[in-house]
């Protein structure tokens, strides 16, 4: 029996009774999806639906926290979380409208895909029997994938917001930079499935540790000299540390709204790997933070 988050941490007997309010909203939504004429279904179907169930339970306990679900009609309960999906699809279809204004379109193939295969969701999406489903095939990569536990349209939403806050990033940069460093670090990116925003954002990044220029997110053969010694006297954990500061100030400098600055913040951080293996191994840093002068 799939669980919801509405009972964790609940006491037993209302776990108890939550497993028999899921088997009684099963059963009802079973005779809703064959019409009427049955209340059994394929093993796979009812685990749909069952999990359909459940995200839906969830999202309607995050809108209306002060209402008892255990305790109301389970024809209302399933009326009500649909119409809570049902908002939350049309609020994603304006950020998906957002979407499709991104301004790199033209540097992927796969991002352009990916937003003709989104529009076809809101088409096939079934909010009422199959919410937890994500209808669409999604090829873009993104710098900081949505996490696995969300599904549905909540699923959807998450990425859409991860998308545009990539574009608003992005969008802070001359246009003739951000194509040269996408041009240097992937000649093939416009065929591959490569993401677009962290190569620029990842030379911003060294451009303000060393005090280069925005403009140009070129980091000089000169900067990457002076990021070396930089970083070589520092532990681990002072890289880390150096990077994060670096993630503030670059967020600072291009005036970024909260969400987008801790999204920028995530990516400075997920480059001490990187910035690791460069200074262990002595190699260049022409495939991290690319010089063109």
């Amino acid at each position: 029996m799939a669980q919801t988050d509405l009972m964790v941490s609940l006491p037993e007997y209302d776990r108890q009774a939550w497993q028999m309010k899921l088997w009684e909203l099963l059963r009802l939504q079973t005779e809703r999806y064959t019409s009427g004429q049955s209340t059994s279904v394929r093993s796979d179907t009812a685990q749909m639906l069952l999990r359909s169930i459940c995200f839906s339970l969830e999202q309607l306990h995050q809108a209306q926290p002060e209402r008892d679900l255990l305790r109301k009609p389970s024809d209302i309960v399933l009326r009500e979380a649909a119409e809570v999906i049902r908002r939350q699809t049309a609020r994603t279809r304006l950020q998906y409208r957002r979407a499709c204004g991104c301004l790199y379109q033209e540097e992927s193939l796969s991002l352009r895909d990916t937003l003709r295969g989104i529009g076809g969701f809101f088409h096939d999406y079934d909010p009422r029997f199959f919410a937890a489903e994500v209808p669409c095939d999604i090829d873009y990569q993104l710098a900081h994938p949505v996490p696995d536990s969300l599904v549905g349209v909540a699923w959807l939403r998450d990425y859409l917001d991860r998308l545009l806050t990539e574009d608003t990033i992005l969008r802070r940069f001359p246009p003739e930079a951000v194509r040269r460093v996408l041009a240097s670090s992937s000649p093939d990116h416009r065929e591959l499935l490569v993401n677009l925003y962290e190569p620029a954002a990842d030379a911003a990044l060294g451009v303000t540790m060393t005090e280069g220029s925005l403009f140009t997110l070129d980091i000089t053969a000169a900067g990457q000299e002076a990021l070396t010694a930089l970083l070589i006297p520092l532990t681990p954990a002072g890289r880390r540390l150096a990077l994060e500061r670096a993630g503030e100030t670059l967020a600072r400098r291009l005036e970024l709204p909260a969400g987008a600055a801790a999204y920028l913040r995530e990516t400075a951080l997920a480059l001490a790997p990187r910035l690791d293996a460069v200074l262990d191994s002595g190699g260049d840093w022409q495939a991290v933070f690319p010089a063109f002068t």
